[in-house]
């Protein structure tokens, strides 16, 4: 498993657990006043997207440990070190919707790397060679069955080294550069993780039949003694 770009952990979190967390997320206003500055800056509305850190009763520091004593650990640690730190800052609570559910101004996630996190692609060039990526990894984990009736991810099983700039994440572009079996569509259950690395290209798979939506996690790790320059107004958190 740690040799894959992406690992599929059954099974990372209990029942019980993940039955907890999605009672408080789904208890948080942001969902229902979706108005820009609803939330302060916590809440995208395009995205659907709620920082993680806007939920008192989770704390990432603590998921992303219960997620190290795992299997995940084992992956995060062969591209990080033993030394590991979340940044808090950028753990995030997904929600996509069923197609015919969607709300004002909500739109899936575009094809992106993880990688990319904080470059500016407006308004600084392109970096010549891969150190652009930052070795970083997320643990994307579900707290709802997706995949299949809900929205999931789609991902491309390869660790692309270099940050790609948006007129290759078009989705015309992305198909004519992988194989079709490069493509992974995971269904995943409540409590299951996908762990990849900063290269990996990744959107949200949708479907016109879906009917229910999805609500999952984003923790994204790094190695504690090479925090990106470009992230060191964030916090971080040491994982143990």
């Amino acid at each position: 498993m740690v040799d894959a770009p992406v690992a599929l952990v059954r099974g990372t979190i209990d029942a019980a657990t993940t039955a907890t967390w999605l009672e408080a997320i789904d208890t948080h206003p942001a969902w229902q006043c979706r108005g820009a500055g609803s939330d302060d800056d916590r809440f995208n509305v395009h995205s659907s997207s709620l920082r993680l850190a806007a939920v008192p009763c989770l704390d990432a520091a603590v998921i992303a440990a219960a997620l190290l004593r795992g299997e995940a650990g084992a992956f995060c640690r062969s591209r990080l070190g033993n030394a590991l730190a979340c940044d808090i800052d950028q753990c995030w609570i997904r929600r996509q919707y069923a197609p015919s559910r969607y709300p004002p101004g909500h739109a899936p996630h575009a094809w992106h790397q993880d990688g990319a996190l904080g470059f500016d692609f407006l308004g600084e060039a392109m970096p010549p060679r891969a150190n652009g990526l930052l070795a970083m990894v997320t643990c994307w984990i579900a707290l709802t069955p997706c995949g299949a009736a809900a929205p999931g991810l789609e991902l491309i099983a390869l660790e692309t080294p270099d940050m790609l700039p948006p007129k290759a994440l078009n989705e015309e572009a992305i198909r004519a550069a992988h194989h079709e079996s490069d493509f992974q569509r995971p269904v995943l259950a409540p409590g299951d993780c996908l762990v990849f690395g900063g290269g990996v290209l990744h959107h949200t798979y949708v479907a016109p039949a879906m009917q229910h939506d999805r609500t999952s996690l984003e923790i994204r790790l790094f190695d504690t003694k090479r925090i990106p320059a470009r992230l060191r107004g964030d916090r971080f958190a040491a994982v143990h």
